[in-house]
C-alpha cells in the first residue's frame, strides 16, 4: 500500500456515528470546536465552550488537546505561558484519511471479501455507481499500463 500522509488512527469504531468512529467523544467535540473558529484557541477557550454543555475540567481539556496534537490533528504555538491550537487537518481531509486507512486495512487483511462486498453493496444501494466504478477501474488500468 502507498504511504499516506496525515494523522494516523489508532482505532476505527464502525458502531459509532460521525467523527466518533475515528476519535473519542471528547476528541470529536474538541475538533468540532477548533474547526468552528478561525482563531487559534487556548485550553480555556475550548474548556469554556465544552462547559456550556457539560462541566469539563481544565486538565481534561489540556490532556485532550495535547493528545490531538501528538496524533497530528492539531498544531500549536506558544504565546506566553499558554499553547494556542489550530486544526492541522480539515473535516474533509480527516474523512479522506479515515477512508483510506480503513480501506487499506481491509485490503491488506481481507482483500477478496472486501472487494466483493464493496461491489455487492454498491450494486444494491446504487447500481448506477457500478458504471462509475468500472470507469475508474479502466482508467487505473490504463495509467498502470502507461507506466510499465
Amino acid at each position: 500500500m502507498a504511504s499516506r500522509s496525515g494523522p494516523r488512527l489508532n482505532v476505527f469504531k464502525p458502531g459509532e456515528k460521525g467523527l466518533e468512529q475515528a476519535l473519542g467523544t471528547l476528541e470529536s467535540r474538541v475538533m468540532q470546536i477548533v474547526w468552528g473558529t478561525e482563531e487559534p484557541l487556548c485550553v480555556e477557550d475550548v474548556r469554556a465552550d465544552l462547559s456550556r454543555e457539560k462541566p469539563t475540567a481544565y486538565t481534561t481539556v489540556m490532556t485532550t488537546l495535547d493528545r490531538l496534537f501528538k496524533k497530528g490533528f492539531l498544531e500549536r504555538k506558544r504565546r506566553g505561558k499558554a499553547y494556542y491550537y489550530t486544526a492541522r487537518v480539515t473535516r474533509t481531509e480527516l474523512g479522506t484519511n479515515v477512508t483510506k486507512q480503513v480501506i487499506d486495512g481491509l485490503l491488506t487483511t481481507f482483500a477478496e471479501p472486501a472487494m466483493s462486498y464493496f461491489v455487492e453493496a454498491l450494486g444494491d444501494s446504487d447500481p448506477s455507481r457500478l458504471d462509475s466504478l468500472a470507469a475508474l477501474i479502466e482508467r487505473k488500468r490504463k495509467e498502470h499500463d502507461a507506466t510499465e
